[in-house]
């Protein structure tokens, strides 16, 4: 949105420069005093105040320029405060009256966007182009608006809830984590809600003075969505329950009668930086960023930082690289291009001062505003920017940082939900590299009291399932209590059994996602088949979003046939040339199908039929029928079918083609079921359909001839054993060692089970009942039911509570420390936690 301040940028105010839109009023001595005293406090951008007083100088204003420029400012302060509704009305008021300058029209167009009105909006762009035709401004915001239609068409992978524990009807914004750095269960961020130190209340929107306040997750009280049985799976963080937020500081060294606004640790959660905006007797003195760290039981004096020269710079907004080695944030001086930019300052530890600022450039930085740039461990910059197209307000867009710190590579939106018509700033994930979960900050619709409110943004699971049914080939029948077996390119096998409907299904559990799947179907009596499906490449529009079960899910179908053995199976496309036995390229493709059979069913052997119709003599059709059934088989040997499973078998004109029961063969529009093409039968037809039907008996097809063929190599073993010769063998056999399984990026318990063949009860009990226990990269575990363990359990310690060190560790087993850091070299970059196992003997 063109010329927006935010009722959360409170905290930045001096940053305003409203001068684009506001007429100057100064020297006009005719202004009656209700007017004169409106303006001065929309001038001083008071805008609550403002809002009162217009409405009371509209009542004195005089012709039609000053009511309209008395009903502009009403909608330019209901704008600076965020009630679109209000502003929008206000715009439309004041177009009517005959308020001259186009851009009314335009900033109308911008409150019927973000209040999600999309056509309406591009209805008020095109009025204003035709007003306006010479500005681009209208086809820029007419493009962005239809770009906005078409991504809350197709969502992304994302899902936004509102995090009601933590939320008030004031503003609440800009979260980060905080407490121990290896735990992402307390949060900081800034609220203006009434506990706040600061008493007064801001003109900007009517609210107290804003303070920074922390809230911590109740592991033991979850709520909401979850699949299976897994405790360990990933969930928003909205579906934890969350403790009463509480003022971080209330000695009021860090919290101050001023306004504390968006702030940042270190990489180590030592260091405190926050924005602190200092007002006083209605002077606003301008925004810095401070420095303060907790020590002992109270927060130190903060310390302003200064960078470069300008010590009286307007600075908010701090983020620090992964490294500290960079200091991001966003001031309107510095010689910033647009209303906010977003800058970058090194820090120098020869003088301890930060370095002269530098300019992210215009690849982020617009005419508009840039705000609350945050890094994140997958190498981007997450900002929000008002200047790049987007849906509405404030978006979230990201750039890639190169080595230097500064952007690289194109700027990418962050698409809907995670943005949205209104307001949406401040995207942190949680710490790490991936982008699974984290929150952001939005005014939303679903917010309270239509304020800033604070919302978790989670990645939604892609799960799958696969079904179908199992028929019979000839009666289309449904096959009773067939097996189906699913291998998965990731090594994992399932077997599950169809119901009396033939119905069989691999829920979620064991369909994972980016894996190639091979099915097998079986039933004696019939033909085993396989099937192939995959569930890579897939678009999460392909997905249906299942809200009870917080998960997009795609359910796969393949339904398969098999041929029962009893009858013979005609191969479609086995033509020969007339008179030859010479296999034709399409009739080696059909017979490589019949390859496929074989090598699915190696306990079968057949007897390939060549058959021809009734014209030319018998003993002709005999011989030429043979021929081609020994073309074949040879075929099939040289495919490297064992030649004892196979049998040529010409008949002649002797079988005479009987059309089937669902026959989808050639032909299929001119038989009934049941008709049986004989040669007295033919010749009653027309010639076109003579010739149809000889086509149909010349054909070759293949008959099971028996399946209990058994390969060679094959050696079936004496199954009569002693009972006592069991129990002597397992008294006498050692088991062996259990594999320790170590956990990679993006593994978990359920995972795990699966490839295993495990469920979760029985790993999590395998492994001393992981009660409280949070899985991490570099963790092992025992995966084997049934392993030894002996020899492990013997040399290893399994830490079951928080906050033990290797001191305490190396005191409990009465072993020496030095052995222990020498044993596990690991602990350099694994902290200790539950469920870690630390080795104490060689």
């Amino acid at each position: 949105m063109r010329n927006l301040q935010l009722g959360f940028t409170i905290f930045l105010l001096s940053f305003v420069s409203f001068n684009a839109l506001a007429q100057d009023e100064e020297g006009d001595p005719k202004l009656p005093k209700e007017i004169a005293e409106a303006y001065e406090a929309f001038d001083s951008e008071e805008y609550y105040y403002a809002t009162q007083l217009l409405k009371d100088a509209y009542e004195e204003a005089k012709g039609r320029d000053q009511k309209s420029e008395v009903l502009f400012k009403t909608a330019e302060a209901y704008r600076m405060m965020n009630q679109y509704q209000e502003a929008e009305q206000f715009y439309n008021k004041a177009i009517k009256v005959g308020y001259k300058d186009p851009q009314a029209l335009l900033l109308k167009g911008d409150m019927l966007k973000a209040q999600g009105e999309f056509e309406e909006a591009i209805e008020a762009y095109q009025d204003y182009k035709k007003e306006n035709p010479t500005d681009t401004e209208g086809d820029i915001a007419i493009e962005s608006t239809r770009k906005a239609i078409a991504l809350k068409d197709r969502p992304s992978q994302y899902q936004v809830d509102n995090m009601k524990d933590i939320n008030s009807r004031a503003l609440d914004f800009a979260p980060f984590f905080g407490g121990d750095r290896r735990e992402n269960d307390v949060i900081y961020f800034v609220s203006s809600r009434d506990e706040s130190v600061g008493n007064d209340d801001d003109g900007w929107t009517g609210q107290s003075f804003m303070d920074l306040y922390k809230t911590q997750a109740e592991r033991k009280s979850r709520r909401g969505r979850r699949r299976g049985n897994d405790d360990t799976e990933e969930v928003s963080y909205s579906d934890l329950k969350w403790a009463t937020p509480t003022l971080v500081d209330e000695e009021e060294f860090l919290n101050s009668e001023f306004h504390e606004g968006t702030a940042t640790f270190d990489s180590r959660k030592k260091e405190l930086y926050f924005t602190r905006c200092r007002v006083e007797e209605n002077e606003k003195l301008g925004c810095g960023i401070y420095v303060t760290e907790f020590v002992g039981k109270s927060w130190k004096e903060p310390v302003k930082l200064i960078f470069g020269t300008d010590t009286f710079a307007n600075v908010g907004d701090p983020n620090l690289s992964l490294d500290d080695k960079y200091m991001y944030f966003v001031s309107d001086d510095f010689n910033s291009k647009g209303r906010h930019d977003i800058f970058m300052s090194t820090y120098n530890r020869r003088t301890k001062t930060w370095n002269q600022p530098k300019n992210l450039g215009s690849t982020v930085n617009t005419k508009g505003s840039e705000r609350f740039p945050i890094v994140h461990g997958d190498g981007f910059l997450y900002f929000a920017s008002d200047g790049h197209p987007g849906m509405g307000g404030l978006d979230i867009f990201k750039v890639k940082l190169g080595e230097d710190g500064m952007p690289e590579g194109d700027v990418m939106h962050m698409e809907y939900p995670i943005n949205s018509s209104k307001d949406d700033f401040h995207l942190i994930w949680e710490p790490g590299s991936d982008t699974k979960k984290g929150f952001l900050s939005s005014n939303r619709e679903g917010s309270n009291n239509n304020s800033d409110d604070i919302w978790s943004v989670y990645r939604t699971p892609l799960v799958f399932n696969l079904e179908g049914v199992v028929l019979d080939s000839e009666e289309k029948t449904p096959i009773p209590e067939a097996s189906v077996t699913m291998d998965g390119s990731d090594g994992s096998s399932v077997t599950v059994t169809a119901d009396e409907n033939g119905y069989y299904i691999f829920d979620d559990t064991k369909v994972a996602e980016n894996v190639n799947y091979t099915l097998s179907f079986s039933k004696k009596k019939y033909l085993s088949a396989t099937g192939e499906v995959t569930t890579i490449g897939f678009e999460i529009d392909a997905f249906e979003y299942v809200p009870s079960a917080g998960y997009f899910i795609k359910r796969l179908e393949l339904n398969k046939q098999l041929d029962p053995i009893k009858k013979p199976i005609v191969l479609p496309n086995v033509f020969f040339d007339l008179a030859k036995w010479d296999l034709r390229p399409e009739a080696m493709s059909s017979l490589d199908s019949v390859l496929v059979i074989l090598n699915n069913n190696p306990n079968i052997t057949i007897g390939m039929r060549s058959h021809t119709d009734y014209r030319d003599s018998e003993e002709k059709n005999q011989v030429l029928s043979q021929k081609r059934a020994d073309t074949c088989v040879s075929y099939l040997i040289s495919k490297g079918i064992d030649a004892r499973r196979l049998t040529a078998q010409g008949m002649g004109e002797s079988e005479p083609f009987v059309i089937p029961k669902n026959y989808i063969g050639y032909g299929k529009e001119h038989f009934t079921v049941g008709t049986q093409l004989t040669e007295r039968y033919i010749k009653s037809l027309s010639p076109e359909k003579q010739e149809i039907a000889n086509q149909i008996n010349r054909r070759t097809d293949f008959k099971v001839l028996t399946d209990d063929y058994v390969p060679d190599g094959f050696v079936e073993e004496d199954k009569s054993v002693d009972a006592r010769d069991i129990i002597e063998d397992a008294r006498n056999k050692e088991v062996a060692a259990g594999e320790i399984y170590i956990l990679k990026k993006g593994d978990n318990l359920g995972k795990i089970a699966r490839k295993y063949k495990l469920n979760i009860r029985d790993l999590k009990q395998l492994n001393g009942g992981m009660r409280g226990v949070r899985t991490f990269e570099g963790m092992q575990i025992k995966v084997e039911k049934d392993g030894n363990y002996k020899a492990w359990d013997e040399s290893h310690y399994l830490v079951r509570r928080r906050g033990m060190s290797l001191k305490d560790i190396a005191k409990e087993l009465d072993v020496d420390m030095d052995l222990l850091e020498e044993l596990n070299p690991f602990l350099e970059e694994i902290d200790i936690q539950p469920g870690l196992w630390i080795q104490y003997k060689k």
